[in-house]
């Protein structure tokens, strides 16, 4: 299947299968393009490690491709490099994720390469200790860069230094400093199996056909007795969930970097889940904020207006769990509470008073229109089946989504950004040269 015209995705189009291992297949017909991608997520994300051992799961995500019962690091990447396809493993704070592309032709190659990945990983010791040093390495850049210092600080004053919200994906020097490739083994065998396995599968393809093959591969894979069941990650996911105890009042620090000239802020509240009702007044309130045009209003007033910032927009992050809605900015260190000040009374003005219809109706037509942009590609494709699937929003739901967006209302956004942004208990971190004294 390699020409022809591209169906609407929804439950018709898309087929849903339960492997014989309890793995979800979804399976999208792109006759459109000659490509094919795939694209996975399962349980094995940062929620299911400790403070102790921070950034485990995404150091084994990094190793996982190192070397298996079957192949070398080498001759994985060597049968990848033959066809020109490309298959790559990570892991954030939520769960752990897979993504690749090839001719659909090869498609049982990416299958066969991503079973043997999941399912046979032997975590060499001198891959383990590679893998390990990279991670150092990005570690101690963003430990000198700003924007990253503020992001983590930000995150474990919001959280807590006991939830895994609060630390980063890649942990602590500390933390991998100390990991042995026994660790990822034990690890792996603990956290990584087919039952909350989600994999999609886009592009010049027959859907009987991927469900025989993905049985045959994927569908093969028989994880550890103690994997972790889809409700230990349930469970995992409800404990990092647990809103910590908000102070009656701001959360402030600032941190110095030697030889930095510029000052990077983080400013936000805990906001909602992606499968909140009120998710979709969220992301026009937000696109009003700081993502309309040039960074919505806090862009045109605090960088285009007063000039106190180089760039200054806002942020609601999705998630199963509840994530940060915040304003970020880099700033000249004399303007910085200026421009703090002057980004708290956007958010403030947003949460007393409505949007007019101009404005609301543009932040609508935005969010609309870039949806379809997101659908030019395969992988997009794959993502967005990902995304139905984890938050529960059905196969039909492309089809719905203009309307969730234009049923938002002035009033709704209003309201939204009052329940988040009006709480005086923000948190606030600035990074860069030491301030100068009031």
């Amino acid at each position: 299947m390699t020409s022809g015209t591209r169906q609407a995705i929804n439950a018709d189009s898309v087929a849903r299968h339960t492997l014989a291992n309890g793995a979800t297949l979804l399976v999208y017909p792109n006759p459109a393009s000659p490509s094919v991608a795939i694209s996975a997520y399962h349980a094995a994300g940062a929620v299911l490690e400790t403070r102790e051992h921070a950034g485990l799961a995404s150091l084994t995500a990094d190793a996982l491709n190192r070397g298996t019962a079957n192949r070398t690091f080498l001759q994985f990447s060597e049968e990848l490099d033959h066809v020109g396809a490309s298959l790559a493993f990570h892991a954030d704070t939520e769960y752990a994720a897979l993504g690749g592309r090839a001719l659909a032709e090869d498609l049982e190659l990416l299958l066969t390469l991503a079973t043997d990945v999941l399912a046979h990983p032997t975590f060499p010791d001198d891959e383990v200790g590679r893998v390990r040093e990279q991670t150092l390495t990005v570690l101690a850049h963003a430990e000198d860069n700003p924007g990253s210092r503020a992001a983590r600080r930000f995150r474990e004053l919001l959280y807590g230094e006991c939830n895994p919200n609060g630390w980063p994906e890649d942990g602590y020097a500390e933390t991998v400093r100390e990991f042995e490739a026994g660790d990822l083994r034990a690890f792996h065998a603990r956290a990584c199996g087919p039952a909350s396995l989600v994999l999609a599968v886009v592009g010049a393809v027959d859907p009987p056909a991927v469900r025989d093959l993905a049985e045959a591969t994927i569908g093969a894979w028989n994880a550890s007795p103690d994997a972790a069941t889809p409700t230990d990650w349930r469970e995992a996911l409800d404990a990092a969930d647990a809103p910590p105890a908000m102070p009656g009042e701001p959360r402030r620090e600032d941190l110095a970097i030697e030889g930095k000239t510029q000052t990077e802020f983080l400013l936000g509240w805990l906001g909602i889940r992606r499968t909140d009702p009120s998710y979709y007044a969220t992301i026009v309130a937000n696109f009003i904020l700081g993502q309309l045009g040039l960074g919505g209003r806090i862009g045109s007033n605090v960088r285009d207006t007063q000039g106190l910032a180089y760039h200054a927009s806002s942020y609601a992050v999705p998630g199963l769990t509840r994530q940060p809605w915040s304003i970020r900015a880099g700033i000249n260190p004399a303007n910085v509470d200026r421009a703090i000040e002057a980004s708290l009374h956007e958010a403030r003005q947003l949460a007393e008073t409505p949007p007019d219809a101009e404005e609301l109706r543009l932040s609508k037509q935005a969010l609309i229109g870039s949806l379809p942009l997101r659908l030019e590609r395969n992988d997009g494709i794959a993502s967005m089946l990902l995304t139905m699937e984890r938050y529960g929003l059905g196969l039909d739901y492309l089809g719905a989504y203009a309307g969730l967006i234009d049923a938002v209302t002035a009033d709704d956004v209003r309201d939204v950004t009052a329940a988040v942004m009006s709480d005086p208990a923000y948190t606030l971190v600035t990074a860069g040269p030491e301030l100068p004294t009031s």
